[in-house]
């Protein structure tokens, strides 16, 4: 997602006085880190599904970011 992205999304969803940023988190997003440890599965499971395009996420200053009511990908079997 780039800066244009987040722009664009935030003015077609109405989020301009949303607030985003609570007590150093974003609200509503977790880090690979924290979505490793509510799936029960490692960092590197994470970051393949993010690098897959599997769970939609973002960078900021380094840290990735995952909705925090993402769902895991689904297996096709």
């Amino acid at each position: 997602m780039t800066g244009r992205d987040l722009i664009v999304y935030i003015l077609k969803n109405g989020l301009e006085d949303e607030l985003v940023f609570k007590d150093g988190k974003f609200i509503g997003f977790i880090t690979i880190g924290e979505a490793a440890a509510k799936m029960g599965v490692g960092i590197s499971t994470i970051a393949v599904w993010v690098s897959q395009g599997w769970l939609d996420a973002f960078v900021i200053g380094g840290t990735v970011y995952i909705r925090a009511d993402f769902e895991p990908p689904v297996a096709n079997v």
